[in-house]
């Protein structure tokens, strides 16, 4: 199963999670690597090292203390996450066209009663489950150039939240 999970994890230990389920190389920031006294001198690291490049792509932006499970691409997934979603305050379902083909790719916001943002996600779906305290919340999801937006309330039972585009 390719679903991630992350508990309250900060960005910096999120990014490297997210980077290790998906097999990607992650470079660290120099603050990381100890004491300036052990890198080499930057002529000698320019020589031997790969050029790390910063790109404009950010998978996801996770805001501290927020935990959610996001996947659901295949039925094997989505049947384990169906078995474990009693566990999971507010459950967000996201699909597009007339026969309801589940989607993912899908940006999503959570703000919660204050406006403060308590997710966001660049690369949701088709099934985003999160652990929040009961409350008022405003979703905004975006798709295909398509937004849409709801508030909703997280009650004691929780709350199953399907954003449907008819694209």
């Amino acid at each position: 199963m390719n679903t991630l999970k992350f508990r309250r994890a900060g960005a910096r230990n999120a990014t490297l999670a997210l980077a290790l389920a998906l097999g990607a190389a992650v470079s660290a920031p120099a603050w990381a690597a100890g004491p300036a006294a052990s890198a080499p001198p930057a002529s000698q690291a320019r020589a031997s090292q790969p050029v790390a490049v910063e790109e404009d792509v950010t998978l996801f932006e996770l805001v501290p203390g927020t935990v959610y499970l996001n996947g659901g691409i295949g039925k094997d997934e989505q049947r384990q996450m169906h078995q474990d979603a009693r566990n999971w305050p507010l459950r967000m379902t996201f699909s597009d066209k007339s026969n309801n083909e589940f989607v993912a790719g899908v940006k999503l916001k959570v703000f919660d009663g204050s406006g403060r943002a308590v997710l966001r996600l660049k690369d949701a779906g088709p099934m985003t489950y999160v652990q929040l305290p009961q409350g008022e919340y405003r979703i905004t999801a975006s798709y295909r150039g398509g937004m849409l937006s709801r508030m909703v309330h997280v009650g004691p039972k929780g709350l199953d939240a399907n954003f449907h585009w008819a694209v």
